[in-house]
């Protein structure tokens, strides 16, 4: 049925059915329509109520507190509860509608019985209950840790497919060694997607015991068992309502859950433990392993289903030895969070850029993450360098040739002079590294640089611009 095909009839029969009552005053606040709950829910007698008029029901005592009498002497809306004659207040939203002068043409007001209003309260608290859990589970869970490094070739064409696929809700499966930045990763794809705006929770399931993995995703609702909150918890699929959920580790998942969150990810619909109707959630699902999920697949440890529900597009993270070229801008970015952090200008020296450069990084992003941190933490100058016997870079779990030590015994690349290099070369090598980021930890500025540098202002600007001859580099700010 069309709109204009609706009638007057069937208009007042949805009206008169209500769970509240509707009540509308003309300009003069003489009563010109009310449905069948009004009078019994104001306890006025039909023949008093007929053609009366607002002031005259106050005046005896129907209505005390009016909000439509608000709205008309305020011209706004106008929101209260209403008392009077009946045994409990009602909750009344009077809406003033104003003539082309801006004057009050008619008053309608609805009121709400006390089971309505009982029922928004409960929806308003649960509400809020839900905010304070996500904020309680976003402010212990989420990383602040969103922005991507990517100098070399790998990774660029890894952001450019990234950002290609971001906008669409398909899943994505991220693999790749412990540590490569699959977490990171997961944050520029919900950036970059439509579901930017919503919120982003990343989970580790090797994290959850398996005991609590059930009620941590799926919620559980009131008196579900003994110890639980008694209004209920709501889990990761509701919390990420709208947004975007990361599941790191997803090959730890448990076959029993990875049945039940098979479902959630088919019907779109959540059922909190101890209860008994569900919900629909709408989240965008990116997971991520360091393990062979096909051969699981295959040992019967991971749900071949789930697995192709997972893995509509998937992306492979090289290790960070595979992709040397991000390892100085990474270490860099580290090195400058943690100089803003505790207002320092420690830069790295250039043997310690060399070490870095070299290193196998078994541990990935996250070892290297460590490692500056480390420097800054114990160097005793501003000069960031390893000092003799130093085994910062010498994992025994990874095998020989990760520490450099070993390295420098067979790699001639790494060793102190260079074959084919002049002194004089090596020497305006680490002279133009030291300058450049200084500059760079003193924010371009060249007075700041030039005073920690101990050089005068024209000295290092001369060096500037021998530089930008060479290599076309941008001038810095004073």
């Amino acid at each position: 049925m069309r709109r204009e095909e609706f009638g007057l009839e069937n208009l007042v029969k949805a009206l008169n059915h209500m769970k509240g009552t509707l009540l509308i005053c003309d300009r003069n606040r003489n009563v010109v329509y009310y449905n069948d709950v009004v009078c019994s829910a104001l306890d006025i007698p039909e023949e008093r109520l007929s053609g009366a008029n607002l002031m005259g029901l106050a005046e005896e005592g129907y209505i005390l507190n009016s909000a439509s009498i608000q709205a008309f002497e305020t011209r706004q809306l106008s929101i209260k509860y209403v008392r009077g004659k009946m045994k409990m207040p009602i909750l009344t939203v009077s809406n003033p509608v104003l003539d082309e002068n801006g004057e009050v043409a008619l008053v309608v007001a609805v009121s709400f019985n006390e089971q309505i209003t009982e029922l928004v309260a409960r929806e308003m608290m649960e509400s809020r209950q839900k905010s304070i859990e996500l904020l309680d589970f976003l402010s212990s869970k989420m990383s602040n840790n969103a922005t991507v490094i990517a100098e070399s070739a790998a990774m660029k064409g890894i952001l450019a497919f990234l950002t290609r696929i971001s906008p669409a809700d398909s899943n994505i499966l991220l693999t790749g060694e412990t540590g490569a930045g699959k977490e990171v990763l997961a944050k520029y794809i919900h950036n970059q997607s439509s579901r930017s705006g919503g919120v982003f929770i990343p989970v580790n399931c090797a994290a959850i015991p398996e005991s609590l993995m059930e009620s941590e995703f799926f919620g559980y609702a009131r008196g579900a068992f003994t110890g639980a909150n008694k209004e209920g918890k709501a889990g990761v699929f509701e919390l990420a309502d709208g947004g975007t959920i990361f599941l790191d580790e997803i090959g730890e998942m448990p076959l029993l859950i990875q049945a039940k969150f098979l479902r959630v990810i088919e019907t779109g619909e959540v059922t909190r433990l101890g209860s008994e109707s569900s919900k629909k959630v709408d989240f965008r699902l990116v997971a991520a392993t360091n393990r062979n999920l096909e051969e699981m697949c295959a040992q019967g440890l991971f749900r071949s289903d789930l697995y192709y529900r997972l893995n509509i597009l998937s992306v492979e993270i090289p290790p960070l030895r595979e992709r040397r070229e991000d390892i100085v801008p990474l270490a860099r970015f580290f090195l400058s969070r943690l100089n803003k952090k505790y207002n320092k200008t420690k830069i790295l020296s250039y043997s310690a850029i060399r070490r870095l450069e070299h290193y196998r990084w078994p541990g990935n992003v996250r070892e290297l993450r460590n490692v500056i941190e480390r420097l800054f933490i114990t160097s005793p100058t501003d000069i960031l360098e390893f000092e003799s016997g130093d085994n910062t870079l010498s994992f025994r779990g990874a095998g020989p040739e990760t520490s450099l030590e070993a390295q420098d015994r067979t790699d001639p690349a790494s060793a102190p002079v260079r074959e084919g290099v002049s002194l004089r070369a090596a020497v305006e090598a680490y002279e133009k590294q030291l300058v450049l980021e200084t500059l760079d930890a003193c924010g371009g500025s060249v007075s700041k640089a030039a005073g920690r540098l101990r050089l005068h202002k024209s000295v290092l600007y001369r060096k500037l611009e021998k530089y930008r001859d060479q290599e076309a580099i941008s001038g810095p700010g004073t």
